[in-house]
Parts: structure tokens; C-alpha cells; sequence
């Protein structure tokens, strides 16, 4: 059945006049996933800085109960929904930072701090605000621009009765594919973990590395941004394992892990301080890697062999 969509729906789905009159224009839409596609082209490739920027401008502050006042009734139903769960979870205290690193934020960046808010507490949207604020312009305007990415298509879902998930709707397509692949390829010989695994080898202490904070990102193939997909911290055994939910099907792509080393070689320092330098020579360690279509149900461990001046890293088992 083909989906019609108006042009005032598109705008209380994201509230750039450009990216609304495009998506309308295009319409009908053979599926919801062909209207999630045309979404993402025109926000990535035709709607530019000017239209992110006239969209930002229109959401209310996270914690700011009267952000709602004036702005347009379906836009303010879809915000309120959104920010639920951060405002059942607003107490005086958070709700005074909140403010206060709002007001931060936007002397810094020129734009309001947005993220996709569906089922975040206050407190967890604070950290990611105060975790973002560190970025540079050019950066957080982009992290901005996926936000809002983000809440368009729970919106874009929301409009044809598809509100049950705090995930976009192209993430929920992504998962019911994955689960359908992983019931196909079950495990050989064991339980299911993690498509993509990591351990880290301390090559001059001949030990595990422990406590080095790691992320996994992907990059998105429209908009050629990166989003953090997992994140951990290596255990006793210099291992991550839990980057991603337990499965044998990964959506192929562009990857990137990132290895805080910094950090882990403060600690050694502190334990080692005639060894180790005052400053890493290796502050952050970053392997790429594409996992192609036909690799898709195999599984990727990505090791790390570090010292304080060298690292080599290789596909493992």
C-alpha cells in the first residue's frame, strides 16, 4: 500500500521547511522503508546547514518544561512523548545543571543541544550533554545532525502506527533481519556472543591490558558520519565482549575501533613512573575495517598488541 505523506506531517517530523517540502513532493512511498530511505537522502544530501540549523532551532530544551508553548500542536505531542522518560526522571537538582550546561552548550555551538531522548533518563542525557559539549563545532554539528536523524524517523514511524520501539525505525528493520540470519546460522559449538570481539596485550609487561576504555563506531553510508555502536572497558583478561548484542549476524559496513591508550598508560604510569613517559606517545590507537556482505555471519576479533612505542593489531578468531 502506498504511503502518502503531507507536507505539515513532514514538518512535525523535522521542522526544516526545505527537507519537508522535498520529502513531500516525492511521495507516494511504496513502504515505510522507501520512506525512511527518501528521508535519509534528502536530511544527508539536499536539505545543507541552513535547513539542520531551522530544524534545531524549533525543538524545546531537554528539562525545560515550558519549551513547549508556541511551538505547533503534532510537533509538541511527538516532543513531550520523546522526553517522557527524562521528565519523569527530573528532580531540582538535575534540572538547575541541566539548564545551566544548556545555556553552555549554546553559547559554544550557536544551536541547542538535541538528542534522541526516547527512554534516556535526565541524568543520562545530562552526561551525554556534558560528554558532547568537549567536541568542536564542526563535530557536534554533524552528532547533531544524526540526533535528529534519528528522532525524524521515530516521528516518520510514529505517523503510520510504528511507536513501540525507543530504536528508529531503520534500526528496528536492521535487528529483525539480524535475528532472522542468526536463527539461520546458529552457532557452531557454543553459545552466541558478540559478532565483534577485542583483547589487548600489554607487549611490555607480557600481561593483559586492564581498564582501557574501548568503542566500537560504524559509519553511516548516506551522511559518512560515525556513531558509536558499543563501548567497554577491557576486564581482567584485557577483553571486551560485550560490544555488541549476542548474535552470528553483523550489517556490513565500515567499522572503526577505538582504543583509548591514553588512558590505559596514565595507570601504568602511576604504577611505573621510571617506564613510562609523562606523555603517551600513542594517545589513542584507531583500526578500520570493512566487513563485506558476504562475511556477514562470520565473527570479527579484533586484538591489540600494545607497548608504549608500538602496536600491531590482525583479524583473530
Amino acid at each position: 500500500m502506498a504511503l502518502f505523506i503531507t507536507y505539515d506531517q513532514a514538518l512535525s517530523c523535522c521542522a526544516s521547511t526545505r527537507f519537508a517540502q522535498q520529502l513531500s513532493a516525492e511521495g507516494p512511498y511504496a513502504d515505510l522503508d522507501a520512506l525512511l530511505t527518501a528521508a535519509r537522502r534528502i536530511w544527508w544530501t539536499q536539505t545543507g546547514v541552513p535547513g539542520w540549523l531551522e530544524a534545531l532551532a524549533v525543538h524545546p530544551k531537554i528539562g525545560d518544561k515550558k519549551g513547549m508553548e508556541g511551538k505547533p500542536e503534532a510537533f509538541a505531542t511527538f516532543s513531550r512523548n520523546e522526553q517522557a522518560a527524562s521528565s519523569q526522571s527530573l528532580n531540582t537538582a538535575v534540572s538547575l545543571e541541566l539548564a545551566d550546561w544548556n545555556q553552555r552548550y549554546l553559547d559554544k555551538f550557536g544551536f541547542i543541544f538535541i538528542i534522541f531522548a526516547k527512554g534516556k533518563g535526565a541524568p543520562q542525557i545530562l552526561e551525554a550533554l556534558k560528554k558532547r559539549y568537549e567536541r568542536l563545532p564542526h563535530e557536534e554539528l554533524q552528532a547533531a545532525a544524526q540526533q535528529q536523524m534519528k528522532i525524524t524517523e521515530l516521528r516518520l514511524c510514529g505517523l503510520y502506527g510504528v511507536s513501540d520501539s525507543t530504536d528508529p525505525v531503520a534500526t528496528r528493520t536492521q535487528r529483525r533481519a539480524e535475528q532472522v540470519l542468526t536463527h539461520l546460522a546458529p552457532a557452531p559449538g557454543g553459545p552466541l556472543r558478540s559478532p565483534i570481539t577485542t583483547h589487548v596485550l600489554d607487549t611490555a609487561s607480557g600481561l593483559p591490558a586492564r581498564g582501557l576504555p574501548i568503542a566500537l563506531l560504524k559509519q553511516d553510508e548516506v551522511s559518512k558520519a560515525w556513531e558509536t555502536v558499543g563501548e567497554g572497558v577491557t576486564n581482567d583478561d584485557g577483553r571486551v565482549g560485550t560490544l555488541l548484542p549476542p548474535g552470528n549476524y553483523i550489517t556490513p559496513g565500515r567499522y572503526r575501533m577505538f582504543f583509548d591508550t591514553s588512558t590505559y598508560l596514565a595507570a601504568c604510569k602511576l604504577a611505573h613512573p621510571a617506564f613510562y613517559s609523562e606523555v603517551p606517545f600513542y594517545p589513542e590507537v584507531v583500526v578500520e575495517f570493512i566487513i563485506t556482505p558476504d562475511k556477514a555471519t562470520e565473527h570479527y576479533h579484533i586484538p591489540l598488541l600494545l607497548s608504549p612505542y608500538g602496536f600491531s593489531t590482525y583479524r583473530g578468531s
